[in-house]
């Protein structure tokens, strides 16, 4: 319902925001090529679900493009905005958006546990369904404000108070000195489709696209505010993409090699891992098909790993096996598919992202650490694991 009228209104604001861009070529430029954008992004996620999911993923081209958004926007309000008033005022609100652009490129990335391998403290294991060292996500955890926030709910609050309610409040006398941080509303087409996106949700990983999107909004904003010529415009947004295609890249080939002793070390544990999935799985595993992380599938009651071979007889433990994560502090994945009663185990391995298609058995795993199970018919499923408390009082494990 909601994804229908936010189409509807995007649909209505088309014409006149293209009309009302006219009058600044740095605007239309803006709008014209943000919009090419999202819709070659809607292309490749309708032409081939493949090739979405591989620059969508986690350490992909979207995702470094959507990092690199914003910190070209903080960059730009720093250097250029913030000049165009003598108010410090104004000055001051320039370097608070400069700072929430900042923040929101490091939680894009989890503030680059992946990138640097680093195991993040507790709280965000415990209470981040991703087990990253982020806050969005652990506002996803009940515990956290006392209900549950999704992150597109945040997205879509977060891209139509900066395209609707900004622009509309610094009209009002008092505060008219932060008029040029306020997008022009020519762009709030463009929010209404992050929000449409978010909200429908059609495929997988839509949020990563959407997401992208609402960096590129922030930019073109700052931008515009200089008026600088259309090409200078154009360059700046598809500039994220390029640098973000360069980054994957080399990161993925350059800076994160082979790690023998790691894969070693991952196989040993996917091989205890995946005996403990076959004979811990419950009802609720076995009724569906699953690809979630490890820790997350125990949490939410798909399996019962207290006390087996991965947890070395452990009820509970608090170091990197008992958060589940691999040895480069990434999340072990179990999928399982309920027709063929098979699933499999496996890591992202050195290169510290999904190269395989972990749904089809022939697909190349790349650096990919995986152990493929099945479940014999006549298993019985063990009872939902009760996650635990916040304050158990189980001492932590060394």
């Amino acid at each position: 319902m909601l994804a229908t009228l936010a189409l509807i209104a995007l649909g209505a604001s088309l014409v006149p925001a293209h009309r009302a861009a006219r009058s600044s070529p740095a605007l239309l430029t803006a709008l014209i090529t943000t919009e090419a954008i999202g819709l070659v992004l809607v292309g490749v996620a309708v032409v081939s679900a493949r090739t979405w999911s591989s620059i969508a993923q986690e350490d992909g081209v979207i995702e470094w493009a959507t990092f690199l958004a914003y910190v070209f926007a903080a960059g730009w309000l720093l250097l250029v905005v913030r000049k165009q008033s003598p108010s410090w005022w104004f000055k001051g609100a320039t370097f608070l958006l400069a700072a929430f652009c900042i923040v929101v490129a490091g939680e894009e990335i989890s503030w680059g546990q992946r990138l640097f391998g680093f195991k993040p403290p507790d709280v965000f294991l415990e209470r981040n369904f991703q087990q990253e060292m982020n806050l969005h996500n652990v506002l996803m955890d009940e515990r956290g404000l006392g209900f549950k926030l999704e992150s597109k709910d945040l997205v879509v609050v977060v891209v139509l108070g900066f395209c609707a309610v900004w622009p509309w409040l610094v009209r009002r006398r008092r505060f008219t000195v932060f008029g040029p941080l306020a997008p022009p509303y020519a762009l709030l087409p463009l929010a209404l489709g992050v929000a449409a996106a978010e909200l429908a949700y059609n495929v997988e990983l839509t949020g990563e696209g959407a997401e992208l999107v609402a960096g590129l909004i922030f930019l073109a904003s700052a931008l515009v505010v200089a008026q600088p010529p259309p090409r200078v415009v154009m360059t700046w947004l598809l500039a994220p993409l390029v640098v973000g295609l360069l980054l994957s890249t080399i990161l993925a080939r350059v800076m994160f090699g082979s790690d023998e002793d790691g894969t070693r070390t991952a196989a040993a544990e996917l091989a205890l891992l995946s005996q403990d999935v076959a004979n811990g799985a419950t009802d609720k595993l076995l009724k569906k098909n699953v690809h979630k992380r490890a820790f997350t599938s125990m949490h939410d009651g798909y399996v019962t790993l207290a006390g087996g071979t991965f947890y070395e007889g452990q009820a509970k433990r608090h170091d990197r096996r008992g958060y589940c994560l691999d040895p480069w502090n990434n999340p072990y994945w179990i999928f399982y598919d309920k027709s063929s009663r098979t699933g499999a185990v496996y890591s992202f391995g050195p290169n510290r992202r999904r190269d395989i298609v972990v749904r089809d058995p022939k697909s190349d795993p790349g650096d990919d650490v995986i152990v493929r199970f099945r479940i014999p018919e006549t298993a019985a499923a063990a009872p939902p694991e009760q996650p635990a408390q916040p304050d158990d009082p189980t001492p932590p494990q060394p």
